[in-house]
């Protein structure tokens, strides 16, 4: 597509620049920008062999740049304009993974809906396609604990974990088997350690089986 519509109309409607051709396995991990919707969130890029993943080299030219691979080329870009918005890619939404924590590509799914839409939904597209269970927290942001509420269709094993910015897990808060129902567990801004966590943004995770809701978390001391 890059070589194609390089130059042209569509290429500016996009924001875009073509920098050269790609190749296959080019990609193994997406960083996401630090100053947007993608802060924090890092995916590995399972791409294989096959040539239908070779991937075009972008720069953004009007855009904001939303992921680039480890050598440094742009991958995903978002144009925010005044009569619309456009999220570009050269890489298969399909492809991308978490590592081996927390997954948050319905988190990121669901980031792009809202910025298109430019609203902030109090229930996450998360909880809405999880059909077993849901979780929420309040107060949020929080300032010394925060309650999370969740709710289970079915009996089973369920953990609840709180994980950084970076995928590490900070403390697990549930790991039992439970019947269904409604239920609550408070978090108190702690690491395993009891060491009070730094301010900023947390996730939390409720897994059952092979489902699981997660959530976003904002500590303000």
């Amino acid at each position: 597509m890059g070589l194609d519509h390089n130059g042209t109309a569509f290429f500016d409607k996009l924001g875009l620049t073509y920098v050269s051709d790609g190749a296959e396995q080019e990609i193994i991990q997406l960083d996401g920008n630090d100053d947007n919707l993608t802060h924090g969130l890092n995916y590995n890029y399972l791409g294989g062999y096959d040539p239908h993943y070779s991937v075009d080299q972008l720069s953004a030219n009007g855009s904001e740049l939303l992921f680039n691979s480890e050598d440094g080329f742009g991958r995903m870009f978002l144009k925010d304009d005044e009569e619309y918005h456009a999220i570009s890619s050269s890489i298969l939404l399909g492809a991308i993974a978490s590592g081996d924590s927390l997954n948050l590509k319905a988190y990121l799914l669901a980031e792009m809906v809202n910025t298109f839409l430019g609203y902030n939904p109090s229930t996450s597209l998360q909880e809405v396609f999880s059909g077993l269970l849901n979780g929420s927290n309040y107060p949020n942001p929080f300032s010394g604990k925060t309650t999370i509420e969740y709710t289970l269709s079915e009996a089973g094993r369920v953990t609840i974990d709180v994980y950084d910015l970076s995928g590490k897990v900070v403390k697990r808060l549930v790991n039992d088997d439970i019947l269904p129902g409604s239920y609550s567990i408070t978090w108190d801004a702690t690491n395993e350690n009891g060491t009070l966590v730094n301010d900023g943004f947390y996730f939390f995770k409720v897994s059952q089986g092979n489902q699981s809701v997660t959530e976003k978390m904002v500590l303000l001391r």
